[in-house]
């Protein structure tokens, strides 16, 4: 089998228990298979702005798949080369239903994360996930008073809205509200706490196929590594899916092999396995 580009998934696969550090063996794996000609693509549901700082510092990595799948960026060209985001009309009408709540949305756009003034002047308080700390800390987001009309007047399209810590009495309303304007699909099912959605129209396959179209690459030259439910169609598209053994049986099932867990250096022992 010629694997000639990696399909990688981030937490839960390529990052540890941190969700944000690469580990060491990791990180040389990633060197070696690009030294080699292999292509290394991360696919996430990160925006670019949250990407691990020490992938950067790979400069053979060109394409990453954002935001799952609502955006590729070209960090060669500093732009995105695909995009299936939610219009900026809509986006504004979800975000007048979200807005004036105290409620902590990270909104993905244009590569980062945008809030609400009035949250972000309160992140001290707000249910920031672990994981995201780091990044709210530094300050690397955008905060504009009223959202909605700033991204209607500006045009801004909405990659995905992620919420986090929302009060029980408003979970079922807000799922309700924003499912009710046709513009969305969600990523986790049922009301909850958490709630996370992007435009209905999202394909995560048709992002991957975008880069690889620019690659010269077919899926039949693609070994993918993944290890939860919005990976699972990478897994089954590429000629060689590995699922993480932390990932859930559901997911392994869909995959060729299953490696080892994210915290035990599953994604190096996968790449030293088939590509080195």
């Amino acid at each position: 089998m010629n694997i000639r580009a990696i399909l990688l998934d981030m937490d839960g696969t390529l990052l540890g228990r941190s969700q944000v550090a690469v580990s060491v063996r990791n990180m040389e794996a990633l060197a070696r298979v690009m030294k080699k000609g292999v292509a290394v693509v991360p696919c996430t549901g990160r925006v670019f702005d949250m990407m691990p700082p020490q992938l950067l510092t790979l400069e053979g990595l060109r394409y990453y798949i954002t935001s799952h799948g609502a955006a590729v960026y070209d960090r060669l060209e500093k732009k995105n080369v695909y995009e299936d985001a939610i219009p900026a009309d809509e986006a504004a009408q979800l975000l007048e239903t979200l807005e004036g709540k105290g409620l902590y949305n990270e909104i993905a756009a244009r590569n980062t994360i945008w809030f609400e003034k009035a949250v972000a002047d309160t992140m001290d308080a707000q249910p920031v996930p672990e994981h995201h700390i780091w990044y709210m800390r530094d300050r690397c987001y955008t905060a504009v008073e009223k959202p909605s009309e700033y991204f209607r007047t500006h045009g801004v399209r909405v990659e995905k809205m992620n919420l986090y810590g929302i009060p029980e009495a408003l979970q079922q309303p807000l799922y309700d509200a924003v499912t009710a304007t046709g513009f969305i699909r969600h990523t986790r099912p049922g009301a909850g706490a958490n709630l996370e959605f992007s435009h209905i129209t999202l394909d995560k396959l048709k992002a991957v196929d975008a880069v690889l179209s620019r690659l010269g690459v077919s899926f039949e030259e693609t070994m993918a590594l993944g290890d939860s439910s919005s990976d699972a169609a990478i897994l089954r598209a590429s000629a060689l899916g590995v699922a993480m053994g932390n990932a859930p049986e559901n997911i392994k099932a869909c995959a060729n092999d299953v490696t080892e867990l994210n915290t035990e250096d599953g994604v190096a022992l996968a790449l030293e396995k088939y590509v080195l």
